[in-house]
């Protein structure tokens, strides 16, 4: 029996790519990841108890308030790590009940196993990803360009793995709402990543685009359900966490773009929070000189107006005037990283489709000879913006300890660089756009 190479060999490299990351992936599952806060947090629901650990937090206050605990004895080395146990979890969970609730039939496993459980359901949601990606491009079944775009991202997608986080399943409901004709289906998986966090929510705007009205309605009717849905549980406790949600996490977001705007959190607000604002990462600013100046919070709000006007206002513009669904897409994705709260590495697992879409342009057709340096020259010079994208990517990808030493990560995750290679990227999709 004749193996064809040419057929068989990018199938294969792909499938081998899939089981390392699977494996190294799998490997991690028993360690304290961010699942172990979902984990917590969906075995507090069960039983009752604040999703958001803040009763912790008032149980250390009253302590005090009777004189069970005295300012005193906060240094007292029991005390203080007593006091620290209770706090340190205090918001951790930052996502609605809803998502908490979803996950109590996991939770009823070991963590090592729930954590196993978890982590393959998000790596199949990738593989799904990228062959929904794949079919959207017109890649469907060009294995070594998925695997490109997978090495292209692999910083982020190790990155995800490691922390066993929920971008992956998010993504996923995101191009299939994307991918289904049927409007109500489309609402249905689009309203469920959006209850999940937020930021998909972004994607209304596709629909939009599309002149599909009905797919945001539906969104809108569905997501009232999710919300509602563990009511069927326990009506009291779901209304009062999702108060606490509301007050914990939303709302301090609208007041103030300092929200968790540590050294790690690279989207635009975290950005000019760790620049002007003394008090977003008090364990970091001072080792880099931050902030550089000390402005107001309105201030600082209002900086973030207007260059969040500066960077979607030309893609609406070219959206009105014309632009391929590639692109729109890609421009959504973007936003869900850079306006969005909290956009930590995992998040930027987003560029997945970006990513593609750049690619997509230098690919050779199937006609076309693979390896042949003249025609990917032609391709370089004739898609120059696309190029740079490319080029971006690489950066990023060597970009990270294991090339410049965790000093030299610390300092440029400090001053956002992938804020600004996203951005870099984001324009780089303007000039090279044209329907693929």
């Amino acid at each position: 029996m004749r193996i064809d190479l040419k057929k068989s060999g990018p199938i294969f490299i792909f499938i081998l790519f899939l089981g390392i990351l699977f494996a190294n992936g799998f490997s991690r599952t028993g360690q304290s990841s961010d699942f172990s806060d979902y984990y917590e947090a969906s075995r507090n629901f069960k039983l009752g108890k604040d999703l958001y650990s803040l009763d912790a937090l008032s149980e250390v206050v009253k302590d005090f308030e009777s004189g069970k605990l005295k300012i005193d004895q906060i240094f007292d080395p029991e005390v203080f790590f007593r006091i620290k146990a209770k706090v340190e979890n205090v918001g951790s969970y930052i996502y609605p009940p809803t998502f908490a609730f979803l996950l109590i039939p996991i939770s009823h496993f070991e963590f090592e196993t729930a954590s196993a459980i978890f982590f393959t359901i998000n790596f199949f949601a990738l593989i799904g990803s990228l062959f929904l990606i794949g079919r959207l491009l017109g890649k469907e079944k060009a294995f070594l360009f998925l695997s490109a775009v997978l090495l292209l991202c692999l910083r982020f997608v190790e990155n995800h793995q490691n922390n066993n986080q929920v971008g992956f399943l998010l993504l996923f409901l995101i191009l299939i709402s994307i991918s289904v004709q049927k409007d109500w289906l489309s609402g249905l998986v689009l309203s469920l990543a959006i209850v999940i966090k937020i930021t998909p929510a972004a994607f209304l705007f596709y629909f939009l685009y599309k002149k599909r009205p009905m797919v945001i309605l539906y969104t809108i009717l569905f997501a009232m359900g999710w919300i509602a849905l563990p009511a069927l549980y326990d009506p009291e406790f779901t209304w009062k966490m999702n108060q606490t949600w509301y007050d914990l996490v939303l709302d301090k977001y609208m007041k103030s773009p300092a929200l968790r705007a540590w050294k790690n959190n690279q989207s635009l607000n975290s950005t000019l929070s760790k620049y002007f604002l003394p008090y977003s990462d008090l364990l970091n600013q001072g080792r880099f000189g931050m902030p550089f100046i000390s402005l107001t919070v309105n201030q600082v709000k209002a900086i973030s107006a207007i260059l969040s006007l500066g960077i979607a206002g030309p893609y609406l513009y070219k959206v009105y005037k014309g632009a391929s669904e590639g692109f729109v897409l890609s421009g959504l994705f973007f936003f869900s990283i850079i306006f969005s709260g909290i956009s930590w590495i995992h998040a930027f697992v987003f560029l997945l489709f970006p990513t593609a879409f750049a690619l997509s342009k230098l690919w050779p057709k199937e006609e076309e000879p693979f390896v042949q340096w003249n025609l990917w020259k032609e391709k370089f010079l004739e898609h120059r913006s696309s190029t740079i994208f490319v080029l971006v990517s690489f950066l990023v990808l060597i970009m990270n300890r294991s090339f410049i030493g965790n000093i030299a990560e610390e300092a440029i995750l400090m001053f956002s660089f992938l804020l600004y290679t996203s951005l870099i990227q984001y324009f780089s999709l303007f000039r090279s756009d044209r329907a693929v």
